[in-house]
């Protein structure tokens, strides 16, 4: 399965905050790593890692 950065819209106001809303944080996180090895500051063993390290932190 591939990795794919995720973009949620919200449809009420919410107020976001770590605590509050911690899957948002982790999808943000996500999203970033995603990012870094699409434009090549991480390889696939690294994003592998360290996604492995966001889904274990809780």
């Amino acid at each position: 399965m591939k990795q794919q950065a995720i973009f949620l819209s919200a449809t009420q106001e919410l107020t976001v905050s770590k605590t509050s809303t911690p899957e948002f944080y982790r999808l943000y996180k996500q999203s970033i790593l995603l990012a870094l090895q699409k434009e090549g500051f991480l390889t696939e063993s690294q994003l592998q890692y360290v996604l492995f390290l966001l889904e274990n932190e809780r």
